[in-house]
């Protein structure tokens, strides 16, 4: 018969936030019960980087977020494959799919989110080779069926999207990408950049579609794929495994039947408090306000989730923490064209603001700022990164630059001056990563956002 297990702190979800809520905790508390409760069967792993598993560039083993012996050295409990399927604020109590009660004094809900599948006729289709790229066994379903090739038609052209693209791609497959939006990464990139990144894209093999999505899926008859698509412009697209990447919601799943206040995401403070007492939220089930565009909105991002897990874990464990301020930036590369972009930088007519243009001589790149009251509160950075890292800790930090910015964005001696004078205080290490993005070597990362150093997987310190 189920038991009840008893615990100072229970963590639902395994990914980053919950995985560094929990060692934030152990921080703190080095021996309070602590219990993570993962859903799916395998260790916590980094789901960006399952892509690479899917190339052969990278193992399982490679990706999950701790060593193996990481959480039984810090007495953190870990339960994989029971997922927690009801929630009951009032009892403090969360109950698994086994029927394993879980009784708490804090809790943390970092269940993340889940593929927004769109509605297209057909898509439930019985045998369809359709895949989200959003857990490992999805990874294991699809290897299969990418090879030299084969078909495949893609589904919407966001983050997720290219990432899907860059990895078929390698792998051989020919792609038809496809998505409603006028412009390819319609939630980061402006329309001059989103044309640069709809060329690179085209440049390396792949069919891209505007302004059109899936009408229909059905079995093809005999013209050469066993699948095809019906567009809402009545063309036909053959493939033989289709991926869909139209973007992420929520899991409320947990949360439905509870008294916990959310709209788009679940609402916190500042500290990642709930609106219920002692129920705490990180990662990309939460919403906050987002000063840029100026509404509160889910900020799905691992170093967001970051942030928010290490923050729920200091203030769960009774310590103070510095309020939570969301980073607002992406950073890919596109079949070697490296962009970075921070803020509301999707914004092709940003109101009550001033837009700098720059285009780079001598090859296709460009640079776009935007200041709202004198602030930096977007920029995007076209195939010319290197100094998007000081960028980052302008906006960050809501320095008023109105006096320097036109020779500052045109380039001009005493702008450039001013910039490296920032430069520098960002250098001395005065602000945290990502606003030092241009040290990549000192952290371990690359412009994708995904390649972890092997002290950082295991959670050992950097120097």
């Amino acid at each position: 018969m189920p038991h009840d297990i008893i615990v100072r702190y229970a963590i639902v979800g395994a990914g980053t936030a919950g995985v560094t809520a929990a060692e934030a905790i152990r921080e703190v508390d080095p021996a309070g019960e602590l219990l993570i409760i993962n859903g799916e069967s395998y260790a916590p792993y980094c789901r960006p980087l399952i892509i690479e598993v899917l190339t052969g560039e990278r193992r399982f083993d490679d990706v999950h977020l701790r060593g193996a012996d990481w959480y039984d050295k810090r007495g953190i409990s870990l339960i994989n494959g029971d997922p927690a399927v009801h929630l009951d604020t009032s009892d403090k109590k969360v109950v698994l799919s086994s029927g394993r009660t879980v009784m708490w004094d804090k809790l943390l809900i970092a269940a993340g989110s889940k593929p927004a599948i769109p509605p297209i006729d057909g898509i439930d289709l019985e045998g369809l080779p359709a895949f989200t790229l959003y857990r490992q066994t999805d990874v294991e379903q699809l290897r299969p069926h990418a090879r030299p090739g084969a078909k495949a038609l893609l589904i919407g052209i966001g983050l997720i999207g290219l990432q899907a693209m860059n990895a078929l791609r390698e792998m051989g497959v020919d792609i038809v990408a496809i998505d409603l939006q006028s412009k390819v990464l319609p939630l980061i990139l402006d329309a001059k950049a989103a044309k640069y990144a709809k060329k690179q894209i085209e440049d390396h093999g792949i069919e891209v579609r505007l302004r059109t999505g899936v009408r229909l899926i059905r079995r093809a008859n005999g013209n050469g794929c066993p699948y095809a698509a019906m567009t809402r412009r009545g063309e036909e697209i053959p493939f033989d495994f289709t991926v869909l990447a139209t973007g992420m919601k929520p899991d409320f799943s947990l949360i439905n039947e509870s008294a916990i206040d959310r709209k788009r995401g679940i609402k916190v403070n500042a500290d990642m408090e709930t609106s219920v007492p002692g129920v705490f939220a990180a990662g990309d089930v939460t919403e906050f306000y987002d000063v840029t565009e100026r509404r509160s909105d889910v900020h799905g991002h691992w170093v967001n989730a970051y942030r928010q897990g290490r923050i729920a874990g200091l203030r769960m464990a009774g310590e103070t923490a510095t309020p939570y301020d969301p980073v607002y930036l992406n950073s890919l590369n596109i079949f070697g064209l490296p962009i970075i972009t921070m803020g509301s930088s999707r914004v092709d007519r940003p109101k009550n603001a001033k837009v700098y243009l720059t285009d780079v001589p001598g090859r296709p790149a460009y640079t776009r700022f935007v200041l709202r009251e004198g602030r930096l509160v977007a920029a995007t950075f076209v195939n010319d990164v290197h100094r998007a890292g000081v960028f980052q800790y302008l906006m960050r930090e809501k320095i008023d630059i109105s006096d320097v910015a036109s020779s500052l964005f045109n380039r001009e001696l005493g702008g450039m001056e001013w910039l490296y004078k920032h430069h520098e205080t960002a250098v001395r290490g005065k602000v945290e990563w990502p606003a030092t993005m241009d040290l990549i070597d000192r952290y371990k990362k690359d412009h994708s956002h995904t390649r972890w150093g092997d002290g950082e997987k295991t959670g050992d310190k950097k120097p």
